[in-house]
């Protein structure tokens, strides 16, 4: 059973994550993870300042299944099946030993010894009461403790199998995947790391370089950041909060602003639901499996601003379907169908924000904002045409006169050959290469094609008024110029 405990599909990141859940049940302040790389001989530990276990409670939480699932649990409380401890570790390392101490009680060890168990002839699971000899000085920081429990990782042999200490290849490897555990966490915690702190998380260290930084899904920071109306959804006694925000585009952000926003794992991969329990973050970005009419929802470019946050209590574990590593979840079919209602609002915006580099998501009332391009259905295919009546194209095709068919078919041939393939695939490949409008311009360039242009809609006049300034600014080209198109004409 204990070999089959490990296969519960773990990484690194879900195991420590599990694993802090219970320093946060057990009202810790901080934790401090510490990862040694020494090839199959690297260890990791867990360390906690919470309350601590007696001998009798920590014997208790080595058993697998020490609580029920059925169990009615405090509010704050982030377990829920009493496999955690156990599954998240094993899953990892074939020795788990535990330390714990409780304020003013002795200090209580429990091991498991999975290739001792094995040797064992008795057919008895041995749950040793002390540490693996030469493990005593990973342990050496939890002495001076008031209370609190350090959960002890050896012989990684899911993790480091087959690695050798001095080579380079693999120990890159090992502290590669310490730098995705500390973003993983930043984000599942960040709620509770984010000021004022409820918990501080520390890798490899005590001090504040080593402590995790909390990650923000819905970037509210940014003044672009649209937050929706929030709902409740009512599930017979519960009630799920609801709340979607529409991520600025990337044109609203500078480089490093849009590598933050990204998160851990990307932007397309971080759109969709965010699913928390008690603060904690279980679904990362995942729209459900739920579908629209006959169209099932997945993760696409075009949608990759909508990130919905929901909130759920661990009163409704068993209506959302939580798995034990608490990473996956399922609505009820009632909230699903609200959720969906919702959502499609969210999805819509959010579409329509990137389709429009962010231009039209708060944009004035009264502000006109001229789009050269329009997209249109003709038998069953989507084609894109030039604005016939866009400001600068209409005078310009008026000032042909009878050379405006010569014009129309320069459109025409314009029109039918839009690599809408090449842009989409180069989108998606190399989203942050994309330029906005003459966003690789001179200022020079800029001012000579605001100024062709405003000679186009002057019709005759020498001057050009504030007027028709302002509508230049107001075309989608030079909706991102407008200072210094305004500074060069003196006007405002």
């Amino acid at each position: 059973m204990l070999e089959s405990l490990r296969a519960y599909g773990y990484s690194l990141n879900s195991a420590v994550a599990d694993l802090i859940d219970n320093s946060i049940t057990a009202n810790a302040k901080n934790v401090w993870i510490t990862l040694r790389w020494k090839g199959e001989c690297s260890w990791i530990s867990i360390r906690d300042d919470g309350d601590g276990m007696t001998e009798e409670q920590l014997s208790r939480a080595m058993i697998a299944g020490s609580q029920s699932p059925r169990d009615r649990r405090e509010r704050h409380d982030l377990g829920r099946f009493g496999l955690g401890l156990k599954t998240a570790s094993l899953s990892l390392a074939r020795v788990l030993t535990v330390v714990s101490k409780k304020e003013k009680k002795s200090l209580a060890i429990r091991r498991w010894d999975l290739d001792y168990i094995a040797e064992e002839n008795t057919d008895q699971w041995r749950l040793l009461k002390s540490e693996r000899e030469g493990s005593g000085e990973k342990l050496t920081n939890f002495a001076s403790q008031r209370s609190g429990t350090v959960v002890l990782l050896e012989n990684l042999d899911n993790l480091c199998a087959g690695t050798v200490e001095k080579s380079p290849a693999h120990r890159d490897e090992f502290y590669h995947k310490v730098d995705s555990l500390n973003d993983h966490l930043g984000m599942i915690f960040h709620r509770f790391l984010t000021p004022p702190a409820r918990l501080k998380i520390f890798i490899n260290g005590e001090s504040e370089a080593q402590l995790v930084k909390p990650w923000d899904p819905f970037f509210v920071k940014h003044k672009a950041t649209d937050p929706k109306p929030e709902i409740k959804i009512p599930f017979g006694d519960t009630v799920t909060n609801v709340q979607g925000f529409i991520l600025p585009h990337k044109d609203m952000l500078t480089s490093d602003e849009y590598e933050e926003a990204g998160g851990p794992l990307g932007w397309n991969s971080h759109q969709g639901f965010y699913i928390y329990r008690g603060d904690r973050l279980l679904v990362s970005g995942s729209w459900l499996g739920l579908r629209e009419g006959s169209s099932k929802w997945r993760a696409e470019e075009h949608y990759k601003l909508a990130r919905i946050r929901v909130d759920i209590t661990n009163e409704m574990d068993k209506d959302w379907k939580i798995d034990v590593k608490k990473s996956l979840a399922t609505p009820p079919h009632n909230v699903a169908l609200s959720l969906v209602r919702y959502a499609s609002k969210v999805r819509a915006e959010a579409r329509d924000v990137f389709a429009h580099r962010g231009k039209y998501g708060k944009r004035k009332s009264n502000e006109k904002i001229g789009k050269v391009w329009m997209t249109r259905q003709t038998r069953g295919q989507n084609t894109y045409r030039l604005d016939r009546n866009h400001p600068v194209i209409k005078s310009f095709l008026e000032r042909l006169g009878g050379r405006k068919n010569e014009a129309e078919a320069i459109f025409r041939l314009i029109e039918e050959t839009v690599p809408v393939e090449q842009i989409w695939l180069d989108s998606a490949e190399s989203p942050e290469m994309r330029s906005s409008p003459f966003g690789a311009a001179s200022e020079d360039e800029v001012i000579e094609a605001a100024t062709a242009y405003l000679n186009l809609l002057q019709g005759g006049t020498s001057v050009p008024t504030d007027e028709l300034i302002s509508e230049i600014c107001d075309l989608e080209c030079f909706s991102d110029h407008k200072e210094i198109i305004y500074a060069h004409f003196g006007a405002r």
